[in-house]
């Protein structure tokens, strides 16, 4: 059986985004179950104890129902550098708690902090990240992305980036890129193109 991994900002007791989980996970429970969502996020974390003060990963995991719940505390990791990595047929679309070929793509990042991977000659994801593009004036995504993170969704409903089919010799147009998600929000990691290994 599949399960599933949905990962929540805990920041001083107040969960961040929930309405834009809980439409992941119920879209992801009638995909792959046909059932309707039988997970009520809100009313389930109220039943939860955690810390009131810090930064905290909220990981949860589930299928049908919820597995299991942890709370980590979070600290940004530095990203210098990035290397292309190219896959094959790749599929991710959904948060699959088994992440074996995101793995297998970032062990071949070498020296450099974290990768980006390109499908059919197109810019998707990072290894736990969506990317965003400056051009001077825009903040522009992928179209051709792997997962549609729930920041992803949020800073494009908000207007605050655009997005746009960017091939691998688009890098080169953009001044950096930004690596975001529920936990980075849109204060992630910047890196300049030329910390880009193509």
């Amino acid at each position: 059986m599949y399960r599933f991994i949905e990962t929540i900002k805990l920041l001083d007791g107040q969960f961040f985004h929930l309405d834009y989980h809980q439409q992941r996970m119920d879209w992801t429970i009638k995909k792959f179950f046909e059932q309707e969502g039988t997970i009520h996020l809100k009313e389930y974390l109220a039943r939860q104890s955690f810390l009131t003060e810090g930064l905290f990963k909220c990981r949860i995991v589930y299928d049908k129902t919820i597995s299991s719940v942890e709370f980590l505390p979070y600290t940004i990791k530095p990203v210098r550098s990035l290397k292309v990595v190219y896959a094959h047929s790749i599929e991710y679309a959904y948060k699959f708690e088994a992440r074996d070929q995101l793995l297998e793509l970032y062990n071949q990042r070498g020296l450099h902090d974290e990768i980006i991977i390109v499908e059919n000659n197109l810019i998707t994801d990072a290894s736990y990240a969506n990317l965003v593009f400056f051009d001077g004036a825009t903040w522009i995504t992928p179209t051709s992305y792997l997962l549609n993170g729930t920041m992803r969704q949020i800073l494009i409903d908000q207007r605050r980036i655009k997005t746009a089919q960017i091939s691998l010799s688009d890098i080169t147009n953009f001044e950096k890129v930004k690596l975001i998600n529920s936990m980075l929000g849109f204060k992630g990691p910047e890196i300049p193109v030329s910390q880009i290994e193509i």
